[in-house]
């Protein structure tokens, strides 16, 4: 066929803009624009081999590029692809590539008890409204999108619970301006309702609102953004000395003190809307370090009876 790779991939993208959420959507055209339009200018979609890949992916790799990032661009031009197969003249090409492993994978950060306990304390005791979002964050384990999203309305404090079924994110498409999209969480498993624990029941009553359709962070009509909010968050922890860990962290704080306490895997990744179980496992079990002390020094009881 006559048909440009780059021409091929851009129609891919026009028509799941109806069927996509706008964040994917911003994702496919990012990857197109920074890493595909220069590189596949003048390749048609019949001369794609597997030689043509494979050198897209040697060549970005010795220039530095993520191996996450070539995952995810070979995966856009094949399902770009895919469609030309399923509904023009084209025979979809055998594609074995030899791309690397994700680089390993980062430990999960989490806040100490004792450092909960502070964060939580200097927040009762100082400004409830202003870092409502954190509390929110360690009790809930929400993501920090979804909390920006969150209105009033959607906390029940009569049957104390909390339905998640919407996250805001900035959407930037190089050379675009960005804006505020307010849709769909992560995934259908995202979707979610947490229960509300004493404690939060008693923080919730403390800083709840006239207003019912105000956000929860803002505490008005106007939501407040991600980016903003995190500069808050690490602004406290500067304040209090406390070690500089990502927002993400308080939901993995969330979760390891879930973990600790000894709570079903099943709960738990119910809790933080994981699509698996298996997602769930693979982040949050594994022993502390005392833990592994305490097994090892078991031995000693075996082995010197």
């Amino acid at each position: 066929m006559n048909k440009l790779l780059n021409e091929s991939i851009l129609n891919y993208i026009k028509i799941r803009e109806s069927t996509l959420k706008p964040s994917t959507i911003a994702r496919y055209r990012n990857l197109y624009l920074n890493h595909i339009e220069n590189k596949f200018s003048n390749v048609l979609i019949g001369d794609v081999k597997n030689s043509i890949l494979q050198n897209y992916i040697d060549s970005s790799l010795r220039q530095g590029l993520k191996a996450n990032i070539i995952k995810e661009v070979i995966l856009l031009i094949k399902l770009s692809l895919k469609r030309e197969a399923k509904f023009d003249n084209f025979n979809m090409p055998f594609i074995d590539l030899e791309i690397p492993s994700h680089s390993k994978i980062k430990e999960v950060e989490t806040l100490s008890r004792q450092e909960e306990k502070e964060l939580i304390k200097y927040i009762i005791e100082n400004n409830k409204i202003k870092y409502s979002g954190i509390i929110l964050a360690l009790l809930t384990g929400m993501r920090i999108g979804e909390i920006c999203a969150l209105k009033w309305s959607d906390i029940d404090l009569k049957k104390r619970k909390i339905t998640v079924d919407k996250t805001l994110q900035r959407i930037c498409i190089k050379n675009e301006r960005s804006s505020i999209n307010i849709g769909k969480v992560k995934t259908s498993s995202s979707a979610r309702t947490i229960p509300i624990s004493n404690f939060l029941y008693s923080f919730l009553i403390s800083i709840k609102p006239a207003n019912r359709e105000y956000y929860f962070l803002s505490n008005n009509s106007k939501p407040k953004e991600p980016r903003n909010y995190r500069r808050i968050y690490k602004t406290l922890l500067k304040k209090l000395k406390i070690k500089s860990i990502t927002f993400h962290a308080l939901r993995h704080t969330f979760a390891t003190r879930l973990v600790e306490n000894k709570v079903d895997i099943k709960t738990i990744s119910e809790l933080l809307g994981h699509a698996s179980t298996n997602t769930t496992i693979s982040i949050y079990i594994h022993s502390e370090y005392r833990t592994k002390r305490k097994a090892i020094k078991s031995l000693d009881k075996l082995i010197l009876k």
